[in-house]
């Protein structure tokens, strides 16, 4: 198992070893280090103080056998709630599993036959980019609070 702290650099896996070893990998990571999120901060947040997500990737094999990575992440986003406009703390708790292909052949084929999400696989895969991404997918396009914000229907 690896562990990272804030400020090191995105650990890079071999994936396919990674999955046949059962391997795990773990750490935090500071929002602002998350570049393709950035633009979802709401205007009043500094990146520097937006706060810091809890990440888990772990090599598996599907209930069929098939080449996965589970990528779990854990914390609170700040958003805009999207009916009164003011900050929303989004919580965070995503655990995806993930296909891995070998080859770009595959994964169309693999992708036309499942539901999961599909990623080719590589030898220098960055960890966190596979962080983000799961992050850009669930993080709501419109996001509200769950209760009444107290704006007039």
């Amino acid at each position: 198992m690896t562990n990272r702290t804030p400020g090191e650099t995105s650990p890079r896996i071999d994936v396919f070893r990674f999955i046949e070893a059962g391997d795990t990998c773990s750490g935090e990571v500071p929002i602002a280090r998350l570049e393709r999120l950035l633009d979802r901060l709401p205007e009043t947040v500094e990146p520097a103080e937006a706060g810091t997500l809890v990440w888990q990737v772990r090599g598996l094999r599907d209930s069929t056998g098939r080449s996965a990575l589970e990528v779990a992440v854990e914390g609170v986003f700040p958003l805009v709630c999207q009916r009164c406009l003011r900050p929303l703390q989004w919580p965070i708790a995503q655990r995806t599993v993930v296909l891995v292909a070998r080859t770009p052949e595959a994964l169309v084929a693999l992708d036309d036959e499942v539901e999961q999400e599909v990623i080719l696989g590589s030898k220098a895969q960055e960890v966190l980019a596979l962080v983000e991404d799961e992050l850009l997918l669930s993080l709501p396009f419109a996001p509200k609070h769950e209760t009444d914000c107290g704006v007039g229907a």
